[in-house]
Order: structure tokens, then sequence, then C-alpha cells
């Protein structure tokens, strides 16, 4: 049971976008073209999103494929994955810096000592850890049925990414990442819909045994 406690945990931690018009006297004029927006203005909306925010996600490499759903709400976060065949929901409390990992089948869950700031994949994050002035503007597609604008951005050591950012939300359809090695990985938000979620969508069940493993994760051997 320990084994796959922990492996929930690695698991979980991984997976953890005016026209004017002259008088009749006027000669006829064109209207003025409509400002584009940068790619700063895109990410820029992500900023103003109000309430909560729900998405499915799909994470692709080489030797890994985890589908999810998602729900985000100021800084509590809720994750639903299959893992080894059994469904894992888990909650990160960002207040209490608490995360919980929840089998439903089992009706345990098992809790610890949780840094939210490790939370990277989720697609309000993109609108930090890069210059959007250095990012290059591909194209303009539509992408899970919302027009993006695909950017490219260098990494440093040679690793490039490339995102389909949405034009409505200023935030990431997909993300795709390739490495100096050419591996790669890609990160796919769908369904992605703003809406006022209930505090209870990040509250465990009452009858739920929980188990605190934050002693135990202290005990782990630290990475090489």
């Amino acid at each position: 049971m320990k084994k796959l406690l922990f492996a929930i945990i690695a698991i979980t931690a991984l997976s953890l976008s005016l026209a004017g018009c002259g008088s009749k006297s006027d000669s006829a004029k064109p209207a003025p073209a409509a400002k584009q927006e940068s790619v700063a203005d895109l990410l820029g909306k992500s900023k103003n999103l109000s309430g909560g925010l729900t998405y499915d996600y799909v994470f692709t490499s080489k030797d890994l494929q985890m589908n999810g759903k998602f729900w985000l709400m100021g800084k509590k976060v809720k994750s639903e994955i299959t893992v080894a065949n059994q469904k894992v929901i888990s909650i990160i409390d960002g207040d209490a810096n608490t995360m919980y990992n929840y089998m439903p089948e089992q009706k345990m869950a098992a809790k610890m000592t949780f840094d939210p700031t490790k939370v990277q994949a989720t697609p309000d994050k993109y609108n930090q850890g890069f210059d959007p002035a250095k990012a290059k503007v591909i194209e303009t597609v539509t992408y899970d049925g919302v027009k993006c604008k695909v950017i490219e951005i260098e990494e440093p050591k040679g690793v490039k990414q490339k995102m389909w950012l949405r034009e409505d939300y200023g935030m990431p359809a997909k993300v795709e990442i390739t490495d100096d090695k050419g591996a790669k990985q890609t990160i796919e938000f769908k369904n992605m819909k703003t809406e006022n979620l209930s505090p209870s969508v990040f509250q465990l069940p009452a009858d739920v045994k929980v188990t605190d493993i934050t002693s135990m994760m202290k005990n782990l051997p630290a990475k090489s």
C-alpha cells in the first residue's frame, strides 16, 4: 500500500489565450486596421479571469500518457486522474500548504505538506517564466474549437517550446516541449471553461479515512 501511495504521489506531482465611418459628405475612407494583440496582451487576459476554471488534461510523452480533469479556484487545485487502474483525486489547498491524494474506491486519503508554488502544469501559470517579447508568432489557427495564436519560445540549453495560445482566455490550449535531443512532451488543456465553483468541489467526503504521511515523506531519500 505504501508503494502504491508513493507511486500515486509521484505521478500526481508530474501532472501537477473599431471601425469608423465618415459622414455622407466625406469621401470614403478605409476603416483603420484592428490592432493586433501582442503575446503580452494575450497572456494578460489570464490575469483578469475571475471565479473558477475547469478543463480536461492530456499529457503525452514517449513513455507515458496521462488523462485527467482539473478544477482551479484561487489557491485551490483539484485533479482527477487514473493510476494503476485506480481513480485518484488530488486536492491542493494553497492556503494550508496541504495536499490530499484520495482513492474513492477505498475511501482512503493520504495527507501531506505541499508547496503550491510547485504546481507548474496548470494553464494559468504560462503567463510566467518567459519573456513575451521573445516569443515568435507563427500562425493563427483554430484548436479545440477556439482561435489560437501559435507561438515559439527558445528556451536555454536547446529546449524549444511551442504554444497554442487561446485568444479568449490568454491561456494555452496546447503546449509542446522538445528537448535538445529531440524528445517531445505534449500537454493539452481541452474543454476549458470559466465558471463559479462551489467550495465543496475541493472538500473530501465526510466518510473518508485520512492518513497523514508528512513525516513519511520527510524520511524519503533526497533526489540525487
